[in-house]
């Protein structure tokens, strides 16, 4: 939602897929232009959202349960990706997934991979979908998010695996923005981090 927000007040066309109806009447509170409402778990939805948008970019974040318990992390994103890569313009992708997908796995704890295994698995699924594909994308895998309401503007993107830490959602938002497009971040999965509150054995 904060990421919709930064974009629409900028001036950009930003057109959202809500699950619920109360979701999309939030969306058209902050600017957006609500392209449909649905569950992207179905393959047909997706397909049929992006056909009628033809986005030059998708940025995606979907993640969580269906009401009867079923993650949607690896499903929804393929969808999504799927239908993406059926257009005949490919839009770039920015996939935010979180800090323990994919080769940062391997640098979680245990505790912490109990708890968050089943999703993080679910959303590497979908990284990996993406991976394989010939769609233009970015992974961005934020530490730990923080929902204080200012931005510290001490956001930084890292490729060590290793490591992790924190981020504000804020600042997350704002620096999302920047990396459609650009040549030096295709095809890349890096981690969004503060500055101040990164974490690596041994430290940085």
């Amino acid at each position: 939602r904060l990421f919709a927000e930064q974009l629409s007040t900028m001036g950009a066309d930003v057109a959202c897929i809500a699950r619920s109806q109360a979701a999309a009447e939030e969306l058209k509170g902050i600017g957006c232009r609500v392209a449909g409402v649905g569950d992207l778990m179905d393959e047909d939805f997706a397909r049929g959202i992006l056909n009628s948008l033809k986005p030059m970019t998708v940025f995606s974040s979907v993640g969580g349960k269906t009401s009867d318990g079923k993650r949607v992390d690896g499903v929804a994103n393929v969808n999504l990706f799927k239908a993406a890569s059926e257009l005949q313009v490919k839009p770039n992708i920015v996939f935010v997934t979180s800090w323990g997908c994919g080769e940062t796995w391997d640098y979680l704890d245990e505790r912490t991979r109990e708890i968050l295994g089943p999703a993080l698995k679910a959303k590497t699924e979908a990284e990996e979908f993406l991976r394989n594909s010939e769609l233009p994308f970015m992974i961005v895998r934020p530490g730990g998010l923080l929902a204080e309401p200012e931005a510290t503007k001490r956001g930084i993107f890292i490729r060590r695996p290793d490591v992790g830490g924190a981020i504000r959602r804020q600042d997350l938002a704002e620096m999302l923005v920047w990396l459609p497009r650009r040549p030096e971040t295709q095809r890349q999965a890096v981690t969004a981090l503060d500055q101040d509150m990164m974490k690596a054995d041994p430290p940085l």
